[in-house]
């Protein structure tokens, strides 16, 4: 009888083992979610960024919580600090910008990954040093360039001096691999060379900065336009 329960376990255990083998993507992703998938591949693609970079920034700053707050005050999906936010928003000629923006998906992930492209341009395009920046703070991260403290490699991440960003950027690294893996989708996607609305819009709003002192008219077109429009 002690056997045969035995059995039935074991047999338990190797179907058990079967359908997570078979199902392991599936529940994975129920856990590395993936909201906000157009908005993430336009940012992305908009700031030349790998969208699974972005997708694994956003989970480990908010994990997809457009509300996130954390305790330093950073908001939103990619956590921004709200004097960081008005400061990119001043780069990119944001003339409605408001604080509660950066509580907003599409305006938040504009800011995000705009940034994050400032940082990487910095820092001459290294990945590792821009992550670290978007943690720590571009000064502190100079500070140790500066000082031989660390040179930016992803085998020496131990001598970043602060915890919270080695293991930040260790598990950005992870998460990004893990996002290409779950959503082969996303780079499929951004080599696809389309025209949708938020690419139109963007245009628009553009165009709105340039010729918007043109009578009142255009002038209340541009202002509904700069509503619905995601980025601007």
């Amino acid at each position: 009888m002690q056997t045969k329960r035995i059995l039935n376990l074991v047999k338990f255990f190797l179907i058990l083992v079967f359908l997570m083998l078979l199902f392991h993507k599936a529940i994975l992703k129920a856990y590395f979610v993936l909201d906000y998938r157009e908005q993430i591949l336009f940012f992305s693609q908009e700031s030349k960024l790998n969208p699974e970079l972005v997708s694994a920034i956003v989970f480990v700053e908010s994990r997809f919580n457009p509300r996130a707050e954390s305790r330093k005050g950073a908001l939103g999906l990619m956590q921004i600090m709200p004097e960081t936010g008005k400061w990119i928003a001043g780069k990119l000629n944001w003339t409605h910008y408001q604080q509660s923006d950066l509580l907003e998906p599409k305006k938040n992930l504009a800011l995000g990954t705009w940034y994050l492209a400032y940082l990487k341009e910095v820092f001459h395009q290294n990945e590792n040093i821009a992550l670290a920046s978007y943690n720590a703070g571009l000064n502190s991260v100079s500070g140790w360039l500066k000082k031989g403290i660390w040179n930016g490699e992803t085998v020496r991440l131990e001598q970043i001096p602060f915890p919270e960003t080695r293991n930040y950027l260790l598990r950005i690294i992870i998460l990004k691999n893990l996002y290409q893996y779950l959503y082969p989708e996303l780079a499929v996607s951004v080599r696809k060379e389309r025209k949708n609305f938020f690419e139109i819009s963007s245009y628009l709003v553009r165009l709105c900065q340039k010729f918007g002192g043109y009578g009142n008219y255009v002038r209340t077109a541009c202002d509904k336009l700069l509503e619905i429009n995601p980025g601007f």
